[in-house]
């Protein structure tokens, strides 16, 4: 056996093969191209051929506001006293113009005289909730004419309105608890609805 290998390669020339197919790749320069501060500059965009449709110009979405104002209310007007028409157009507005699925009027004996998009359920805690609520307004410092609930998935939220015949409840039942300004509209409306009932 002889000491030579038998390998038609050479150990160099492999090595300076690696060495320029590792190397990093330097972008050609042109032989008579113009100056690098031209070639910096935009080319223009080739005009169209003749009979063909330009692409359509590139359309910016509008700028969305990030808090948009609340939509005006309108006062709760009662055209009837036929005291069904009213407790039914206190629920219509209620449902129109509250974010809620769900409407009812009880009154402070937990009777639910009209109710519309809520549970059987809801309308059986209706009578146990306000009876509670008569033991938790007799604690000092506490008004509990107002507040929301959570029920499962559902917040039920509600306004109370007393009255020289008794106390009325307005709930709404949604799936978020209703903000301040929405208790304060939904006080007045409950307001207008049983004056004089």
């Amino acid at each position: 056996m002889t000491d030579r290998s038998v390998s038609w390669t050479d150990a160099d020339s492999v090595a300076r093969l690696l060495a320029r197919a590792t190397a990093p790749k330097r972008a050609p320069k042109p032989p008579f191209g113009p100056s690098s501060a031209a070639a910096a500059r935009p080319m223009p965009a080739p005009a169209p051929a003749r009979g063909s449709v330009p692409p359509p110009p590139s359309v910016r979405p509008p700028a969305r506001s990030k808090s948009l104002p609340p939509k005006p209310v309108p006062r709760l007007e009662h055209t009837s006293d036929n005291p069904s028409d009213r407790l039914d157009a206190l629920l219509a507005w209620t449902l129109d113009n509250q974010r809620c699925t769900g409407a009812f009027v009880a009154d402070d004996n937990g009777l639910t005289l009209a109710a519309h998009g809520i549970s059987e359920a809801h309308v059986s805690l209706v009578g146990p909730l306000l009876s509670a609520l008569v033991g938790v307004r007799s604690i000092p410092g506490i008004d509990a004419t107002a507040g929301a609930l959570w029920l499962g998935s559902n917040m039920m939220s509600w306004v109370e309105a007393r009255t020289e015949r008794g106390g009325f409840c307005l709930g709404a039942v949604g799936l978020e608890p209703l903000s301040t300004r929405a208790f304060e509209q939904l006080k007045e409306a409950l307001e207008t609805t049983v004056r004089g009932l």
